[in-house]
């Protein structure tokens, strides 16, 4: 794969024929940006204005008694029980026990940084306003990276912000989304020329990772183009960065621990749901499902299935921001159980997986395996609605055997996708290994 196919796309002006690449902004159309934007928005008005169609997804929605006789469903949950546990600081209540003020008693179990929203003047009366601030700035940051440039990808891109798991986050405006934002200006710095900004990127992963964690796992991102010297203390730095950030949040970890919730049943994803599905619950299964993420990944970096593929220039932001998503969505799946909100990054793989299979100079195994991902993608995304939507026609069917037969179904997809971006990847890592050395440039 030392050399690229010349097979290319041909366009005609003026009688004469040249070649040029599907990524070509020549091609693209602002009417398609149009009608992407008014469908995605309808999509979004519809459930706001009819909130009762949640429920036909699978999204089921709060409700609370306000007086006797009135029962008034809970918009923004998550959002509520971020401020609740402030209201709680206030008050002087340990946020990482039951929180009797918010509804489901939920204690903190964030980074400590959410506990200072307290200080902006943010209560609980606030939960409405600052979940629709919070979902708002999602669904901009995120339009700005889904840009169909033809009629056949609006669909595509439709199918990716009108998701259910998009739409169960906004429903419960979670933190997940504000996370999403934090970590969306990490491609642009990387892709700057100057180097101050590049460095810049170190930023949003140390505050990320401050306030939930996981996203730490986005300092893969750090391997990406630089000078051999440069990359160096990029990396440095960011392990530094990262070091400073588990000092900070290392104490309030050791408590959270102990209170985390169990995240089981439709509309969840990871590694580990295979052993709780034969009934096998603990630390033990968790460990043996990284283990096998890392086994799985060993072997992709080994066997390097993408030669020395790289992508083309006018790539290399749509790799980068897949490169993020799928980091973020594979250190979720081997280390955790998480709740379908989580599926929001996703959104960061579609552009490339919209663009690398109909891109005639990638090499046909790229295409292939990215045509694979994107297909794994959807059902990923959709399959759980869908049978919900399904099990709703049939009130009378066997529930419990009907969601296992589902999950029997769902679990080799889902680990077929992981598969598939642990590939992509490890590819990411040799390369970035690579220009660490000073052999060669990464792609």
């Amino acid at each position: 794969m030392n050399e690229r196919p010349v097979k290319t796309a041909v366009a005609r002006t003026g009688g004469r024929e040249a070649p040029v690449s599907p990524e070509s902004p020549g091609g693209q159309s602002p009417v398609w940006r149009i009608v992407f934007l008014a469908c995605a928005a309808a999509w979004l008005l519809f459930f706001a204005l009819n909130p009762q169609r949640f429920f036909q997804v699978g999204i089921q929605r709060f409700h609370v008694t306000v007086a006797p006789g009135n029962v008034q469903p809970v918009w923004f949950l998550d959002s509520f029980a971020l401020l609740a546990s402030n209201d709680a600081v206030s008050a002087g209540l340990d946020p990482y026990k039951d929180n009797p003020l918010d509804y489901l008693r939920r204690p903190h179990i964030y980074g400590p940084a959410w506990l200072h929203l307290r200080d902006f003047g943010l209560t609980r009366a606030a939960t409405v306003p600052f979940g629709l601030a919070l979902g708002s700035a999602f669904f901009l940051v995120a339009l700005l990276g889904l840009r169909p440039d033809s009629g056949r990808s609006v669909p595509w891109f439709l199918a990716m912000i009108g998701s259910v798991p998009v739409l169960l986050a906004l429903e419960r405006a979670n933190n997940d989304l504000a996370i999403f934002v934090i970590l969306a200006p990490v491609v642009p710095c990387l892709l700057s020329r100057r180097a101050v900004v590049r460095w810049l990127a170190l930023v949003p992963i140390a505050v990320a990772a401050d306030l939930k964690f996981y996203p730490a796992i986005a300092a893969w991102l750090l391997l990406a183009a630089a000078p051999p010297r440069e990359l160096r203390w990029r990396i440095a730095l960011g392990g530094v960065a990262l070091a400073l950030v588990g000092w900070h949040v290392a104490g309030d970890l050791r408590r959270i621990l102990p209170v985390l919730p169990a995240v089981e049943g439709i509309f969840t994803f990871g590694a580990v749901a295979g052993f709780h599905e034969a009934g096998w619950h603990g630390p033990v299964p968790q460990v043996l499902a990284t283990m096998l993420g890392l086994l799985l990944f060993g072997w992709c970096w080994r066997m390097g299935p993408l030669a020395d593929w790289a992508p083309a220039p006018a790539q290399r932001g749509a790799w980068l921001q897949f490169v993020l998503g799928a980091a973020l969505l594979a250190g979720c799946f081997f280390t955790s159980q998480n709740y379908a909100y989580r599926w929001i990054f996703a959104l960061w793989l579609a552009p490339l997986l919209w663009s690398l299979p109909r891109d005639c100079v990638t090499p046909g195994p790229v295409r292939r395996l990215a045509r694979v991902t994107a297909w794994l993608l959807l059902a990923a995304l959709w399959f759980d609605p869908l049978c919900t939507l399904a099990l709703n026609q049939w009130p009378a069917i066997d529930l419990a055997r009907a969601l296992h037969w589902a999950f029997l179904v769902e679990q080799p997809l889902t680990w077929a996708l992981f598969a598939c971006l642990l590939v992509f990847l490890a590819h990411f890592g040799r390369s970035g290994l690579g220009a660490l050395r000073g052999n060669e440039t990464v792609k």
